[in-house]
C-alpha cells in the first residue's frame, strides 16, 4: 500500500508559517480604524525624512547654530595646523594662519565659536559651498573663484556662462594678490609672459584657472596646464625646488612665504594683475552673512585689525636677503644638528619653542658656541660677562649654558612687559628688548601711543622704536638695530616651523621663574 503524497504546507513548513503571519498580519490592518493606519504613515514618513536628513550634507542655519562652519585650505597665506601641548602638557592641534585668525574673530564678533572644514583643493571647496556643508570659505580666494564654471547654474540657460549664474557670492575685499610664474632658481630667468607659448605649466586642481587660461589664449599664448589634485602650494613650489617640475603658477603672497623655507625657487613674471582676496558664501543662503562680514572686514580695517594681522603673517616675509636665507639654510644641515639636543633639553626646562631659542641664537651667534665680539659679549647667545653672571651662567661658551641664560634673559624681558600685550607681539618686543633693553622697549611703547598708534601692538611699536634718538646720557639707542633683530629672528622661527613642524610648545611659552638676582636697570639692557 502505498503512502498518500504530502501537501504543499507539509513540504514547505516554513513557508506556510509565513503565509499565516502574513494574512493574519493584514487581517490586522484591515480591521484597524482608518486614522491609526494614517498616523502609522505620517509616524513612518516622518522616520524616511529624519533619515534623509542626516544622510545628506548639511549644516544648520547660521542663526540656529553655536558655530561657524568655514571651508578653507592648507595653504601658507590662509591655514596651517600643528600638534603641540598646552601649559599642562596635554596634546592640542594649534590652528593659526592669517585666514584663520581673521575668521575667528570674525566669529567672535557674531558670538558664535568657529569650525574649520579642510577641503583638499579649490574644486572640493566649491563642492563644500553648493552642497550646503559650511557656511562660508575663507581660503586666500579671488573673484576668480566665484565665477569659476563649477559654480555656475548648469540648466542650460543662455546666460550659464556669465558671473551672474555663479552660486557663489564674494565678500568685500580685505588683501589683494597676484599670480606669478615659479621656476627653478638655475634655470635661465622667464622675462616675458609670451614665454610661455606651448610649456608645461603647474597649477592646483581648480577651475578658477580656466578664465586665466582664456585671457592669455586671447593674446595667443597657449601654455599646456596640468593640474595637480589635492596638492598645496607649498608641494608645488618644492617640486620645482627639486627640479620635479619645471614651472608653477601660485599666489604672490605664497610664493614669498615659501621662499624663505624652500631653496631653489625663482620668480621673474608676474601671471596677472593683483585681484581682491574676498570670502566666499553661496547665494542661496549666505546674503545676510556677507552683509555681516562687509561689516566686520570695514569695522578690521578701521581698528587696525587687518593691519596688524597682515604685519603678524607678512609683515616679515621679505625681511631676508637671498644670501641670508641660503646661509640659514645652509647651517640648518651642518650646523644645527650638533646643538639640537642642547636646544630640545632647554624647551624642557624653560619652556621655551626650541626652534624660538634656536632663532635667537642664530641672529646672535649664527650658532658658533665659541662666538666672540669686540665688546666682549660671547658664546651661543652672545652674553655679556655681568649679565651671564646674573643668570647663573658660569662657562659663557658652553652652549647649554649659554642657551639656557639666553632663555632665562628672555624670560625677564617678557616679564618686564605688560600683560595687556598679547601673544605672539609680546614675544617679539621681548626679543627687540633683547637687543636694545626693556627700558628702550617702554619708551618705544610710549611713543607708539603718542603717534596715535597701538603700544600694544609689536606692529606699531616697531615704528616707534628707530625714533628714539637718544639716551640721557647722549648714547644713540639701536632702535632700528632691535626691530632688524625681532623681525630676522621671527622669519628664522617661521622657518624653523617648517621645516621641523612638531613640537611640544608654541611661542606663547608660559613665564618661569628662576630665582635670578634683579638686573640693575640701565639705558642698554643686560648686555
Amino acid at each position: 500500500m502505498s503512502r498518500p503524497e504530502a501537501s504543499p504546507a507539509e513540504k514547505h513548513p516554513r513557508l506556510t508559517a509565513i503565509a499565516r503571519r502574513t494574512q493574519d498580519v493584514m487581517r490586522r490592518i484591515n480591521a484597524a480604524p482608518r486614522w491609526l493606519l494614517w498616523l502609522k504613515a505620517v509616524g513612518l514618513a516622518a522616520l524616511l525624512a529624519i533619515g534623509v536628513w542626516f544622510l545628506l550634507p548639511h549644516i544648520q542655519p547660521l542663526a540656529l547654530s553655536r558655530e561657524l562652519v568655514v571651508g578653507t585650505r592648507v595653504s601658507p597665506t590662509s591655514f596651517g595646523r600643528e600638534r603641540t601641548t598646552d601649559a599642562q602638557g596635554k596634546a592640542i592641534i594649534l590652528e593659526s594662519g592669517f585666514d584663520h585668525d581673521l575668521v575667528a574673530a570674525f566669529a567672535q564678533s557674531l558670538g558664535k565659536s568657529v569650525r574649520f572644514v579642510i577641503a583638499a583643493d579649490e574644486q572640493s571647496l566649491h563642492q563644500l559651498l553648493e552642497r550646503g556643508e559650511v557656511h562660508m570659505a575663507a581660503a586666500w580666494l579671488t573673484q576668480r573663484f566665484v565665477e569659476a564654471p563649477t559654480s555656475r547654474n548648469l540648466t542650460g540657460a543662455d546666460d550659464e556662462m556669465k558671473p551672474s549664474a555663479s552660486l557663489l557670492m564674494a565678500s568685500k575685499p580685505y588683501a589683494r594678490d597676484n599670480l606669478v610664474l615659479v621656476q627653478s632658481a638655475s634655470a635661465i630667468p622667464m622675462t616675458r609672459i609670451g614665454q610661455l607659448h606651448q610649456q608645461v605649466v603647474h597649477t592646483l586642481q581648480s577651475n578658477s584657472y580656466e578664465p586665466l587660461m582664456a585671457s592669455l589664449a586671447q593674446q595667443k599664448i597657449t601654455p599646456r596646464q596640468e593640474a595637480h589634485p589635492g596638492w598645496s602650494e607649498t608641494e608645488l613650489l618644492e617640486s620645482v625646488g627639486k627640479g620635479q617640475i619645471d614651472l608653477a603658477i601660485v599666489p604672490g603672497a605664497a610664493f614669498r612665504v615659501a621662499l624663505n623655507y624652500i631653496s631653489g625657487i625663482d620668480s621673474t613674471v608676474d601671471v596677472d594683475r593683483e585681484e581682491d582676496i574676498v570670502w566666499v558664501f553661496p547665494k542661496r543662503s549666505g546674503e545676510k552673512l556677507a552683509l555681516k562680514a562687509n561689516q566686520f572686514l570695514a569695522s578690521a580695517e578701521k581698528d587696525g585689525t587687518l593691519r596688524q594681522l597682515q604685519d603678524r603673517y607678512f609683515g616679515a616675509i621679505d625681511r631676508l636677503q637671498g644670501s641670508d636665507r641660503k646661509g640659514f639654510l645652509s647651517r640648518i644641515q651642518t650646523r644645527l644638528p650638533q646643538y639640537m639636543t642642547q636646544f630640545k633639553r632647554a624647551q624642557s626646562t624653560s619652556g621655551y619653542d626650541w626652534r624660538l631659542l634656536a632663532a635667537l641664537a642664530y641672529q646672535e651667534s649664527k650658532w658658533d658656541a665659541n662666538a666672540v665680539s669686540k665688546t666682549g659679549v660671547r658664546g651661543m647667545m652672545m652674553l655679556t660677562g655681568d649679565t651671564a653672571d646674573r643668570l647663573g651662567v658660569r662657562n659663557r661658551l658652553d652652549p647649554y649654558e649659554s642657551i639656557m641664560g639666553g632663555a632665562r634673559y628672555l624670560d625677564y624681558l617678557r616679564d618686564e612687559i605688560p600683560d595687556s600685550v598679547p601673544e605672539p607681539d609680546r614675544t617679539w618686543m621681548a626679543i627687540a628688548s633683547y637687543n636694545v633693553g626693556p627700558n628702550q622697549i617702554n619708551m618705544a611703547r610710549k611713543g607708539a601711543k603718542s603717534m596715535g598708534l597701538n603700544p600694544d601692538s609689536w606692529a606699531d611699536v616697531k615704528k616707534a622704536l628707530p625714533q628714539l634718538g637718544q639716551t640721557k646720557d647722549g648714547v644713540k639707542i639701536r632702535g632700528g638695530e632691535a626691530v632688524v633683530t625681532a623681525e630676522n629672528v621671527r622669519m628664522y622661527y617661521a622657518i624653523l616651523s617648517r621645516l621641523y613642524p612638531t613640537t611640544g610648545f608654541s611661542v606663547s611659552a608660559p613665564t618661569r621663574t628662576y630665582g635670578i638676582s634683579t638686573p640693575a636697570r640701565s639705558g642698554s639692557g643686560l648686555r
